[in-house]
């Protein structure tokens, strides 16, 4: 029998997220680390384990363990806002890359009022998008295959999102994928206010059953992001 790792996350979770948003300072953080590592990290951590063996179908060279939780620090060194402490957490898949901003990642994000989940770029190349429009051209039935769960009327949760160029880029002919083509980066993303299905064990297979069906667009976009072999 499969082990089940997650149990749900519970009240003191988004409590916790609503008191270091509110409170974001070391002397609050040091009298709530308990909780902190009992209601965020432990669980994040059982719902990435929970997660994995599925992930693993999709990409088996995603990293997976700890590695793929967020830490509650933040790394302030390059930034103008010198916040200490993310008020969310995240779990994010994907493979090891120096350049990991321009490869595609899924990725969960839990908040005090909002869970987002989805799949993408971080932050795509120009050279990774354009590589992206000429497989659509060159390959347009295996693209509209990864993208046929998209759509108004499917039921599925995703919106595609990411800044659009003013004008459509040239070369890019078939008016079918005309939103596809205007990105200049392009992710996946569901988001919902914190619900009953938070609380619960099913909320990995919630997110899997999701996942799951993004995974041709993500082998269509992990593709793109890969220097051709001269």
């Amino acid at each position: 029998m499969m082990r089940q790792y997650f149990k749900g996350f519970v009240p003191e979770t988004f409590g916790f997220f609503r008191g270091i948003r509110d409170n974001n300072n070391h002397e609050w953080f040091e009298a709530h680390r308990d909780e902190y590592k009992k209601y965020v990290q432990t669980p994040m951590k059982e719902l990435s384990a929970e997660l994995t063996d599925g992930m693993l179908s999709i990409d088996e060279q995603f990293i997976t363990g700890g590695r793929t939780v967020s830490r509650i620090r933040r790394d302030t060194r390059f930034s103008n806002d010198k916040t200490l402490y993310k008020s969310v957490s995240w779990l994010v898949f994907k493979r090891p890359n120096a350049d990991w901003c321009d490869a595609p990642a899924y990725f969960v994000e839990i908040g005090a009022e909002r869970y987002v989940w989805g799949m993408g770029f971080y932050s795509a190349k120009s050279a990774t998008m354009r590589r992206f429009r000429e497989m659509i051209d060159t390959d347009t039935k295996r693209f509209a295959d990864a993208v046929s769960f998209y759509g108004s009327d499917s039921g599925q949760p995703f919106s595609l999102q990411g800044d659009e160029y003013k004008r459509r880029p040239s070369g890019s002919g078939n008016d079918l994928f005309a939103e596809w083509y205007g990105r200049k980066n392009l992710f996946m993303v569901a988001e919902r206010d914190n619900d009953e299905s938070i609380y619960g064990n099913g909320f990995a297979g919630m997110l899997l059953e999701g996942f799951f069906s993004l995974a041709p667009l993500y082998r269509f976009l992990l593709e793109a992001s890969r220097e051709p072999v001269a």
